[in-house]
Order: structure tokens, then C-alpha cells, then sequence
């Protein structure tokens, strides 16, 4: 039905699909020009697909562009919910357990100061990784506490 609501969800899936597939042809471009692969899902999905390819026994069982658009989208739509529930139980559970929010605090300021955190830092964080860790059992027994 072209109604409104479904006009907008076809023009944004429109221009998400243009955006992907013009990213796309840039990494495989760049790619048969013999540049390495990102070491990204969209960088391994597009090895494969040459790998697939290149196959003598498996031929052109390789990823089609539009499946490999719907993986991007699944996956970038998969880790956008995981990451906002993660974080919403993580500031819940910190709430709740505020002895935790002051070791994590004092830790991420010994380590960063007033700087910004970068990656390198993250990995040496060890209560807050530690946190991060017990999340999944917490997420189930929250509701019990």
C-alpha cells in the first residue's frame, strides 16, 4: 500500500541500499586493485565473496551485492539494539549497585585523566571489563534482586 509511512520506509531503504552498494563498489575497486581487505564484516564478507568466486569446485556460490547489503543492515541493525540494551542495563545495574560506579569511575580517571578514552586504554581497564563480563549472568538474574 503507498501509504505515507511506507513511502518513507521504501525512500530510506532506497538511499540505505545506495549508500551500501556505492561502499561497496569503492572496497571491491579498491580490492581487485590488490589493496588488503578492511579487517571488517563488510571487509570479510567481500574476501569471501572473491574467494567464492575464484573457487574452481564452487563456482559462483559467492554473496550476491544484495546479500551482501541485507548482512550489513542485519548486522549494523543487530549490534545498534545489543549495544542500547547493554547499556541500559549497565547504567541500571550501576544505579543499583553504586559501590561498583566508584571503583569503575576512579579506575577510568586513573587511566585517562581528563583526557579522552581511546581503545588502547579500554582494553586495560580491568574492573570495568570485569563488569562488562558479568553483565550476560546479571541480565538474567536482575529481575530476581
Amino acid at each position: 500500500m503507498p501509504t505515507k509511512v511506507n513511502r518513507k520506509i521504501m525512500q530510506i531503504d532506497r538511499e540505505i541500499r545506495t549508500l551500501l552498494n556505492g561502499i561497496i563498489q569503492k572496497r571491491k575497486k579498491a580490492i581487485n586493485k590488490g589493496e588488503k581487505a578492511r579487517d571488517d564484516l563488510l571487509g570479510i564478507l567481500l574476501q569471501s565473496n572473491i574467494h567464492e568466486n575464484h573457487n574452481e569446485h564452487v563456482k559462483n556460490h559467492g554473496l550476491s551485492i544484495e546479500e551482501v547489503i541485507n548482512e550489513c543492515k542485519i548486522f549494523y541493525l543487530a549490534g545498534q539494539e545489543t549495544t542500547s540494551v547493554v547499556l541500559t542495563w549497565t547504567l541500571i545495574l550501576l544505579g543499583k549497585y553504586q559501590d561498583w560506579q566508584a571503583r569503575a569511575r576512579e579506575e577510568v580517571l586513573a587511566m585517562f585523566g581528563k583526557s579522552n578514552p581511546n581503545f588502547h586504554g579500554l582494553n586495560h581497564l580491568k574492573i570495568v571489563s570485569c563488569y562488562f563480563r558479568s553483565m550476560h549472568i546479571d541480565n538474567w538474574l536482575f529481575p530476581l534482586l
